[in-house]
C-alpha cells in the first residue's frame, strides 16, 4: 500500500450511523426467516480533510443479533467517541478499539470498511488495489427464494435470461424429499454446466441429511451450505465424510476463531466469507486461514444491497474463488442509496471502478430513505 499523504488531515473527525429503509421488490425467504424491507444502517466516516468513506451495516437480528437501533447506538455512543482523532490509515488502532466490545459484528465490519473506503479515496486507489487485487468481473450466482417448485423454476429461468447467470443458489431445509425432487428437476432443465449450490440454513438433523444425500448427489449438486445445526460438530463431520459434495461453512464461520475451529475439525470443504460481518481486516485473516488449509473460499451476502455488494466485490477481487460469489441480492431492491447502479452481464458482476469501493452516496436518495430525519 502506498504511504498515506503527510500534508493532509487524515484523522477521523466524525462517524455517522444513519438508519434507512428501502423496500424489496420481492421478499427474501429462507428456512429460518424472511425480510421484505432493507432496514440497514449507513456508516459514514469523515476525515479532517473532508474525505468520506462509506459502508453498509445490515440489520439481521435473527442471524447476527444486530438490530438497526443497536447498530446506531453502538456506533454513536461507543465506537465514534473512541475513534475520533485516530488516523484512518491506522487500521491496527481501529481494530483494537472495535475488539474491545463483544458482538456487534455488523457495526464493527461497517466501520472497518468505511475506513478502507476512505483510504482508497485519499489515495485515488480502489479497495481491490489496497487489498492486493485488481478489478475484474466476478462470477456470481442468483438465489432462488423458498416458494413452490413452479415459482422457483420460473425465477431461475427468468434470472438466467435477464442476467445470464450460470450459477444458482437454492434455498431449502424444510422438506428433504421436496428439496431432492426440485433439485433433480432443476438440474434437468438448466443442464450440466450450471453450478447449483443449495443452502439448508441448518434446517436438517444429521440423520435427515444422511437420508437426503443420495438424492442430492443424483441431482448433481455442487455445494451444500450449512445443512444441519452449526454447533452439531460431530454430526457435521459425519455428514461431510458421507458425501463427495463439498459442505460449506457460513453460519458456523462468523469469526476468524470459528473458521479455524471448523477447519481443524475437518467438517467443511469450502468457506463462505461475508465482509458485512467481518470487515476487511478480519476478512483477510480468514482468507489466509483458508489458504493454510487448502480450502476454497467465496464471498457470501448478508442480503447486501449496492454499497455492501460493492464492498464485498472489491474484497473478492483480492483472491481466487472456485465457486460463484453470492453477491447479487441487490437485484431484489426497489432502489438504493448509491450514485450509480450495479451491473451483471453474462452472469458476471461488473465491479464498480473508481477510488475506494467505487460508489458514493446520492444525497437525494439518502434524504428520501433515511429514518432519522
Amino acid at each position: 500500500m502506498p504511504p498515506a499523504p503527510k500534508s493532509r488531515d487524515l484523522a477521523i473527525r466524525r462517524i455517522e450511523a444513519i438508519p434507512y429503509a428501502i423496500p424489496l421488490v420481492k421478499p427474501i425467504k429462507w428456512a429460518r426467516g424472511e425480510i421484505g424491507v432493507v432496514d440497514n444502517v449507513l456508516v459514514v466516516v469523515t476525515l479532517g480533510d473532508g474525505t468520506q468513506g462509506i459502508a453498509d451495516a445490515p440489520s439481521r437480528p435473527t442471524i447476527l443479533g444486530d438490530t438497526q437501533a443497536s447498530i446506531v447506538a453502538i456506533v454513536r455512543d461507543h465506537f465514534a467517541p473512541r475513534l475520533v482523532g485516530v488516523n484512518v490509515f491506522d487500521i491496527g488502532k481501529v481494530v483494537s478499539v472495535l475488539a474491545g466490545y463483544a458482538g456487534n459484528l455488523a457495526a464493527k465490519a461497517a466501520i472497518d470498511m468505511a475506513c478502507h473506503d476512505a483510504q482508497g479515496k485519499v489515495l485515488g486507489a480502489s479497495c481491490a488495489n489496497l487489498l492486493g487485487g485488481v478489478l475484474r468481473p466476478l462470477k456470481v450466482n442468483t438465489r432462488l427464494r423458498l416458494a413452490s417448485e413452479k415459482e422457483m423454476l420460473a425465477e431461475a429461468h427468468e434470472m438466467m435470461k435477464r442476467y445470464g447467470f450460470r450459477a444458482l443458489k437454492v434455498k431449502g431445509g424444510v422438506d428433504a424429499a421436496k428439496d431432492a425432487r426440485f433439485l433433480k428437476r432443476l438440474r434437468k432443465e438448466v443442464g450440466p454446466d450450471v453450478e447449483i449450490a443449495v443452502d439448508f440454513n441448518q434446517g436438517y438433523t444429521s440423520q435427515g441429511m444422511l437420508d437426503a444425500l443420495p438424492g442430492l448427489e443424483d441431482a448433481g449438486v455442487d455445494l451444500i451450505e450449512e445443512p444441519i445445526p452449526a454447533r452439531d460438530r460431530q454430526g457435521k463431520l459425519l455428514v461431510a465424510q458421507s458425501t463427495r459434495i463439498p459442505i460449506s461453512g457460513d453460519d458456523s464461520c462468523f469469526t476468524r476463531d470459528d473458521v479455524l475451529s471448523e477447519l481443524q475439525l475437518g467438517a467443511i470443504r469450502a468457506i463462505v466469507i461475508k465482509v458485512a460481518r467481518n470487515g476487511y481486516a478480519e476478512g483477510r485473516d480468514i482468507v489466509a486461514l483458508a489458504r493454510s488449509f487448502y480450502t476454497p473460499i467465496h464471498n457470501g451476502s448478508q442480503a447486501d444491497m449496492h454499497i455492501g455488494t460493492a464492498a464485498a466485490a472489491h474484497f473478492a477481487c483480492s483472491y481466487e474463488a472456485v465457486h460463484a460469489h453470492e453477491i447479487s441480492s441487490f437485484t431484489d431492491a426497489a432502489d438504493h442509496l448509491a450514485d450509480r447502479d450495479l451491473e451483471i452481464r453474462d452472469g458476471m458482476l461488473i465491479v464498480p471502478d473508481g477510488p475506494g469501493i467505487g460508489l458514493t452516496i446520492d444525497p437525494k436518495k439518502l434524504k428520501k430513505y433515511r429514518l432519522d430525519k
